[in-house]
Formats: C-alpha cells, structure tokens, sequence
C-alpha cells in the first residue's frame, strides 16, 4: 500500500490557500474521510478485517462487492494509515476546495473503487486479500494535478522542488515500473495505478469545467488553459480620468492566483495591473 513506503513529503502552503466554493455546510469532507478511516483503524480485527478486506473470490464467487467499499477503509498499521490520510489531508484540502464537498466525495470513491476492479481483474481466481485507500489517494492526487498543475511542491527528502504536475507524472511511471517489475510485491501498486485512472476520469467527465490541466490533449497537442484567464474585457472598467480604472473583479483575480501560486507567478501584464491598481487606491 502507499503508507508501506515513502510516501510523497510535500510543504503544504502552495496548496492550502486559494478561492473557495460555496460551501455546503457540515463538516468538510476531508475530514469526515480522514475521521471514519481513524476510527475505523482504531476499532478494526483480524476477524473484521478478514470479513470486509478486498480479494477477487469473496466478490466475483459470492457476490460481496461490498468489500470493494469496505476494503478502503481497513489500514495494516499505524505508518499505512498514517500516510494514506496525510495524503488525503494534503491534496484534498485543495481539491475539494476547488470542486466541492459533494464532488470531492464522489472523487474519492470513484477512484477507490475503480481501484478495486482493476485489482479484481489483476488477481482474478485469487484470495489474496488487499485493503487501505490508496487507490483513492492516488485518484485525489491526480485531480490535484489536474487543478494546479503549476504549484510547487518541496519533498522533503530528497529536498527537490518541482511542479506539482511533474511529482505525479513520475510518482505514477514509478508505480507502472514497480507494478511490471514484481518489486514489493506487499504493495499493491496496481490498485494505485486503478486509482490514479478512476480520478482521471471522475475530473475529466464529472469536473471538465475546473479542469486546467489534461496530460491526454497535451499529448495530443491541446491547450494549456490558463485557470486565471479573465473573459475577454473583464480587466477595466470606465473612469472619469485618462487611464481607464481596474475592476475589482480583475484585482480579485489576480490576488488569487498570488494566493495559490505566489507572486513570482505573475506576468508582466498582471505586476503592471497591480502598480496601476495600487495608485488607484492612493488617488482615492
């Protein structure tokens, strides 16, 4: 599972911040996730987990697609845990910021499960059992990719920046490599690679529109859309002077990509936009 090994050490600022959604209300669903694993984790058996873990016989010979579900929720450790809800913490924090509470559950599950099938595909005939919620994990990862592409992250260890896109791109071929290679063996990378496709999918059909980043045009030659790209003359608005005045929506946008991707981000156009902005205020 990903809690077995390394998993991804990133600081977490670039990706706490940013515009939110309208929320739904209750708590979030991060940490309704995060609080059903703990408990689940604290409460769980030998027997319970034998009952309710994932392995192909229990659900194609009797009919228990529950465990597809149940399976996520099981951890072999506190480091396993651990990890897998650090993980959890740090990409969906964003996420569901972005797409929102509803979304972001079905995000999570969807990539779970589809997990879950490739596994049962992989070991058809097999009872070896798999749990953990890495696959959804590794689906919440790749939506986070998918909504900031361009935010660095920082691994701890190695202490190498890089762009959130790049960390899982090589993050997944590393899993492809282990998967085809037979190494660890305990670590169910093929359940990871699952997750990463039902995350893929769940953004690019259910959350198109929040979509910034799509690995499948860019190899086919698509666009990059800038997330931040104003509609056309939204950047000003009339004043009684010479220079025509900055709306307040431009301003706001500016100051949430900022927010997310820090100043160094900003182009020349947008620095210029904030100095005009900054006059602006003192004239007034």
């Amino acid at each position: 599972m990903l809690g077995d090994r390394d998993y991804m050490k990133m600081r977490e600022a670039p990706f706490r911040s940013g515009p939110k959604r309208r929320s739904s209300g209750g708590m979030g669903a991060v940490w309704i996730i995060i609080i059903a694993n703990v408990l689940v984790f604290l409460i769980q058996t030998p027997p319970l987990i034998d009952r309710f873990s994932l392995d192909a016989v229990s659900v194609i010979d009797y009919g228990q697609y529950y465990r597809m579900v149940t399976s996520m929720f099981l951890h072999g450790g506190f480091g396993h845990i651990f990890m897998n809800m650090w993980g959890v913490y740090i990409f969906g924090q964003a996420v569901e910021a972005k797409i929102g509470k509803w979304k972001f559950l079905a995000l999570y599950f969807t990539s779970g499960i589809v997990g879950s099938i490739i596994w049962i595909l992989t070991n058809w005939g097999s009872s070896q059992g798999c749990i953990g919620a890495s696959g959804a994990v590794f689906g919440i990862s790749v939506a986070a990719m998918m909504l900031f592409p361009d935010v660095r992250v920082m691994l701890i260890f190695p202490p190498i920046p890089m762009k959130l896109k790049t960390f899982v791109i090589v993050y997944i071929m590393a899993e492809i490599f282990m998967e085809l290679s037979g190494a660890a063996y305990q670590i169910a990378h093929i359940v990871h690679l699952g997750g990463a496709l039902g995350g893929f999918l769940f953004m690019r059909y259910a959350c198109a529109r929040d979509v910034v980043w799509d690995i499948i045009p860019r190899l086919g030659g698509g666009k990059y859309r800038d997330p931040y790209a104003p509609p056309s003359g939204w950047g000003f608005t009339g004043g009684s002077g010479d220079e025509p005045r900055i709306s307040q929506r431009e301003l706001d946008r500016i100051l949430d990509k900022i927010s997310i991707e820090g100043i160094n981000s900003l182009t020349e156009e947008e620095l210029d936009t904030l100095r005009k902005a900054r006059e602006q205020m003192k004239g007034r």
